[in-house]
């Protein structure tokens, strides 16, 4: 007779070994990788992502006073899709010059402390200002080119 502590032992074991076989059969898993997602960083892509973070309210509102504390994802976003944007088409300085704009005006938010508690608001708008302008631009410079 088996202790009862110990049934529960062999039991586990029992599982531990069929999860093992079952792993190791190729019945279910053959075909089934796909190659890793690359991001797409097409022009496309980043035409796209620009027009969704363009109707963000950081982007939108009049009274960034009010608006800054929640912009810090924003500033990602936007910084993100300058940099694919700019991957895109590394030659066209109607994109690239805009973001490097992006670039700066990000820079200047996380430099003022604008992710945390800043000892400056106003820095933090002036900075979410920039980057808006940057954006303005890269927008343009986008949809000039094919």
């Amino acid at each position: 007779m088996i202790a009862p502590g110990r049934i529960g032992a062999v039991v586990a074991a029992l599982l531990l070994a069929l999860l093992a076989l079952a792993g190791c059969s190729s019945e279910y898993t053959e075909g089934t990788s796909a190659p890793a997602a690359r991001p797409d960083t097409s022009l496309e892509s980043a035409r796209t992502k620009l027009r969704l973070v363009q109707q963000d309210s950081c982007y939108t509102s009049r009274d960034l006073a009010r608006q800054w504390p929640a912009c810090g994802r924003w500033e990602e976003e936007v910084r993100n899709v300058g940099n694919a944007a700019a991957s895109a088409r590394p030659d066209a300085r109607e994109i690239t010059d805009p973001a490097v704009a992006v670039r700066a005006g990000h820079e200047h938010f996380v430099r003022s402390g604008c992710t945390s508690t800043p000892t400056d608001p106003g820095a933090c708008i002036a900075a979410i200002g920039e980057t808006r302008t940057a954006v303005t631009r890269l927008a343009q410079g986008i949809s000039s080119t094919r």
